[in-house]
């Protein structure tokens, strides 16, 4: 008689195919790598034929000689770190991998012993023992049978149904909220560690803790483990912010995945430009709260996902309803400004009773005497260099052994100005930055003592600020909002369309023959419009605007471009704010100030000047000298001076769409 290393049963060796579950006669392993059919194990487990393998393991049928029942046996085996010859039972592990190797073994039987604290769940596969033997480590489970999600997916590669897909979704959290419990983070949820299970036991199992972060971790590595689509951005550089939302991300990719037959962009991708297209769009069966709960679950900034699989299995349930993320930005950016709004009124009033404008207690204290430099830019019949004697005057009254010495340098030769003092390491204290090379920049401090500030608090848009400014070493105190300029060729025109249209959608809206982008603002444009056909003007702007056949002349530029000669071109103009038909509408930070590297008095007095320029006062005082009229120029991040600036002529419509803002570097 001999044994068949498929089903385990005895047969008549004449034969040459199992009577009993039809599979031919096995001698010799798939692969020279692994364990020899026959082999015993921990003197009780004799190993069948090898079910599955990958770079961090080989999976085989056995059978338990105590037990009397077929199980399934993982080997510990790295690819790129051992091999093992033909016929030999001992794995050879290199020299150079043997610290990896016995790193990534502990591991190894860190999982088995976590699988096996969760024996009884339905949902996680049963771990009945494990063991190190032939210079490896093996762990004995319960043999599944049945397919991987992953596999049944490239079976039927169009969406499956909303049920079966709920249903599989709930037993994964299901196992994944007792995991969390525990705290630890699976890691690597994704359709090739959920598996479908057949015949007598059907249900759905979690595989695969190896990727697990254990809350018993004892050593301070984390590896990278990445399944593209289905990983969080985190876990791609961020190990310190890994949590039970990262899980929920790779859970929603792969609901999304299972209801559109779309597998979604990698998260590094999307942190750059967003292209997954909502599941109802791919598949109309899905309701407005479903596809609402995957996109929140699949949200690419941590705070704006659930907090746990919890509040998912009620968003998906039903139980609670859920708006869209671009409504959820809008309600949290909203309740921003109410808290700080309240915040504003109760410190305003406490000044009625003899305390001065908030912030200044704080700041009026801890200044050693200093002598600081302050270089700025600034063009003709600009009133900035007014303006900055009016801060310097007042900010040398609240710190009288404070000077600040001001460097006014025309526009045309101040990159070249601050291009020579970075080479000579010479940057003057506190100076403005805007448009200068990233040499220059790099030799200016980190800001990290102004976004502690409560002047930072007080701003608008700064919750973008990590994704614009990676290296923390500029400072905007305003923003540049892409700006259509119509010229229509009468007054009475002009008074029709500004009574009509405070916003426009696409392009196509407007009634022209010729459509222009301004020079200096075409990748802002591009980045709202796409590659649409422009004519690309720098000067000549007469050739747009006196054409007496173009009914309708529009220029595309922003609230920053527009200068005091292109104005006189334009004479009679009619603006809007440019709406592109999106729910995202792409703007720059500008007005940008960095800190100089002096003595430690001078720069925590550059610091200090630096928050104040972020104060309602000085933003007043700066946004009005910036601007050659009352309706173009930046516009102020703090909260206060934004609404106060807004609040009239044709600029109040941004108030409507400012939630909508983003402010990401290009590319």
């Amino acid at each position: 008689m001999k044994i068949c290393y498929s089903c385990f049963e005895n047969y008549n060796e004449s034969l040459q195919v199992c009577p009993c579950c039809g599979h031919p006669e096995i001698n010799e392993p798939i692969e020279p790598i692994h364990l020899i059919p026959g082999t015993v194990l921990a003197k009780r487990y004799y190993v069948g034929q090898a079910v599955g393998s990958g770079g961090f393991g080989v999976v085989y049928k056995a059978w338990d000689s105590k037990l009397e029942t077929i199980v399934a046996i993982k080997e510990f085996y790295v690819s790129r770190l051992v091999t093992r010859a033909g016929g030999q039972k001992n794995v050879i592990v290199s020299k150079k991998a043997y610290e990896e190797f016995n790193y990534r073994k502990k591991r190894f039987l860190a999982e088995a012993r976590t699988m096996a604290r969760f024996g009884n769940h339905r949902s996680i596969p049963n771990v009945f023992e494990y063991f190190e033997e032939n210079n490896t480590a093996y762990i004995v489970m319960e043999l599944l049978e049945g397919e991987t999600l992953g596999s049944y997916l490239k079976e039927h590669p169009t969406e499956m149904s909303i049920d079966f897909s709920l249903m599989v979704i709930e037993e994964v959290a299901q196992a994944l909220k007792s995991l969390h419990v525990e705290s630890i983070i699976h890691r690597d949820v994704a359709p090739d560690n959920i598996f479908i299970c057949k015949g007598k036991n059907i249900g759905i199992k979690l595989m695969d803790l190896g990727a697990a972060k254990l809350q018993d971790a004892t050593d301070d590595i984390i590896d990278i483990i990445l399944k593209p689509g289905y990983s969080p951005a985190e876990q791609y550089n961020d190990a310190d912010n890994i949590g039970p939302w990262s899980d929920v991300y790779a859970l929603g990719a792969t609901l999304y995945v299972m209801l559109t037959g779309v597998k979604p962009d990698e998260a590094s991708n999307r942190k750059i430009k967003d292209t997954v297209v909502q599941p109802k769009e791919i598949n109309p069966k899905i309701s407005e709260n479903l596809n609402n709960a995957i996109m929140r679950a699949m949200a690419v900034e941590m705070h704006l996902r659930f907090k746990d699989v919890d509040e998912f299995l009620s968003a998906l349930s039903g139980e609670k309803k859920v708006i869209s993320i671009e409504e959820e930005k809008k309600k949290r950016k909203i309740k921003r400004f109410s808290t700080i709004a309240v915040a504003l009124f109760v410190v305003i009033i406490g000044a009625l009773f003899g305390m001065k404008t908030f912030g200044d207690k704080k700041y009026e204290a801890g200044l050693e005497p200093a002598e600081i430099d302050i270089w700025f830019s600034v063009v003709e019949g600009s009133q900035e260099n007014e303006a900055m004697q009016t801060i310097k005057a007042d900010f040398e009254a609240r710190y009288p052994g404070v000077i600040l010495n001001l460097n006014p340098i025309e526009e045309s030769v101040y990159s070249a100005t601050l291009q020579k003092a970075a080479d000579e390491d010479s940057l003057p204290d506190l100076f403005e930055s805007t448009g200068l090379n990233t040499q220059i920049i790099e030799k200016a401090n980190d800001l990290d003592v102004i976004m502690e500030s409560d002047f930072y608090a007080q701003c608008l848009f700064l919750d973008d600020y990590n994704n614009y400014y990676s290296n923390k070493k500029q400072m905007p105190i305003a923003i540049e909002v892409p700006m259509a300029y119509i010229v229509l060729k009468s007054e009475k025109e002009q008074i029709l369309y500004d009574a009509q249209n405070s916003f426009f959608n696409s392009l196509s809206d407007f009634n022209y023959k010729k459509i222009a982008v301004d020079s200096r603002c075409k990748s802002l444009i591009q980045r709202n419009f796409g590659d649409s056909e422009f004519i690309d003007l720098t000067l000549d702007y007469d050739d747009l605007f006196n054409d007496g056949i173009n009914n309708t002349a529009v220029l595309l530029s922003s609230t920053m471009t527009i200068s005091e000669d292109v104005r006189m071109t334009l004479r009679k103009y009619s603006h809007s704010y440019v709406y592109p038909n999106n729910e995202k509408i792409y703007c720059n930070f500008t007005y940008e100030w960095s800190v100089g590297k002096g003595s430690d008095d001078e720069t925590r007095a550059a610091e200090r000047l630096l928050t104040w320029f972020m104060g309602n006062a000085y933003q007043n005082n700066l946004m009005i000298a910036y601007c050659n009229n009352g309706n173009e120029g930046p516009i102020p991040i703090n909260q206060t001076t934004f609404m106060e600036k807004t609040n009239l002529g044709k600029l109040v419509p941004i108030k409507e769409i400012y939630s909508k803002f983003v402010f990401e570097r290009e590319g």
